[in-house]
């Protein structure tokens, strides 16, 4: 049985797979364990907060200035235009970010771009 040359091989779909099971389990994590919990909040909001508050508000802010989606789209518009690899790999990963992160009304739209450069990669 031959394989046709559109075909991806199995080991590269299974790497897809794998890289975007990790995205969406660091984004879990980031939103349920780090985002919403409202303890992580209030010890934040203290006079002496803890070292890694700074950290969070960070995420936080990458929320508020849309910028999970923001990559997204951008990094599936530069895969689908011109091809590249890092782009399709950051649009990828962002859209899924912001998918789960808040950011989905920029996040789907780099989802679709880059899936639909992702079968001509």
């Amino acid at each position: 049985m031959s394989v046709a040359a559109s075909e991806w091989p199995r080991s590269r779909v299974l790497s897809w797979i794998y890289f975007a099971v990790g995205v969406l389990a660091v984004a879990f994590v980031l939103r349920y364990a780090v985002i919403e919990p409202h303890m992580i909040g209030i010890a934040c909001g203290e006079d002496v907060v803890p070292w890694w508050c700074a950290p969070r508000q960070a995420i936080v802010l990458m929320h508020a200035w849309y910028a999970w989606g923001t990559l997204g789209l951008l990094g599936g518009a530069l895969a689908l235009v011109f091809g590249w690899g890092w782009a399709l790999r950051l649009g990828f990963a962002m859209s899924l970010m912001g998918l789960v992160l808040y950011n989905a009304d920029y996040a789907a739209p780099g989802l679709v771009l880059t899936l639909l450069r992702l079968p001509r990669s």
